[in-house]
Formats: C-alpha cells, sequence, structure tokens
C-alpha cells in the first residue's frame, strides 16, 4: 500500500508550527540575554572597548567608547578605574594609550 500525499499535510504543518514557536523562543532568549529588554533604553547605550594594553600582569589599560564618549580606564583584579575622558583635541588614541600605559596611575 501506497500512502496518500494527504496524510502527510497535517504532519508538515504540525512540523512547521513546532519549528516556528522553537524559532520564536530562540528570538526572545537571544533579546533576554542581552539585556535589551531588562532595562528600559538599554539597546540604545552602546560601549566598546576600542583598544587595550596589558601594564601588568593582570593590569591593563582600555580606551573605551560609550554614548560617543571616549574614556581611558584601568582594569585589574580589583575592578575598573576610570582615569579619564579622552577627548578629539588628544589626537591620536594609540599614543594617549601608549603614553598612559608608560606611566600607569599610582593605586594608593
Amino acid at each position: 500500500m501506497q500512502p496518500e500525499i494527504s496524510s502527510f499535510v497535517p504532519t508538515l504543518i504540525s512540523l512547521a508550527v513546532i519549528l516556528g514557536v522553537l524559532f520564536a523562543v530562540g528570538l526572545v532568549l537571544r533579546r533576554l540575554r542581552d539585556g535589551s529588554w531588562s532595562r528600559p533604553g538599554a539597546g540604545a547605550a552602546r560601549i566598546r572597548i576600542l583598544a587595550a594594553r596589558p601594564v601588568g600582569w593582570q593590569s591593563s589599560l582600555l580606551i573605551v567608547e560609550a554614548d560617543g564618549q571616549r574614556f581611558l580606564v584601568g582594569a585589574g583584579r580589583n575592578g575598573l578605574t576610570a582615569i579619564g575622558a579622552l577627548s578629539a583635541q588628544d589626537g591620536d588614541f594609540s599614543a594617549a594609550l601608549d603614553a598612559a600605559a608608560k606611566n600607569p596611575p599610582r593605586v594608593p
């Protein structure tokens, strides 16, 4: 006996519905993981690490861009420390990072 094609249609529709639900759940989980639904306006703020330079065993200097502004940040075992804001007048940010790496601030 050969099965009719019409007997496969409900099975294919059920499979399509299940795959659609799985895809939708994946999209929702991705949005929740990104945090864009957890805080108002979180999707609008963008934070990027533009450059990083190690300055010790577990310490580094970072140039971070947040909402169009650039900052020099120190990172180490005890967390992050904002060293200062960088302006467009600072010129080459790589040079600013090199200068800061050569003379790291002393932590009390």
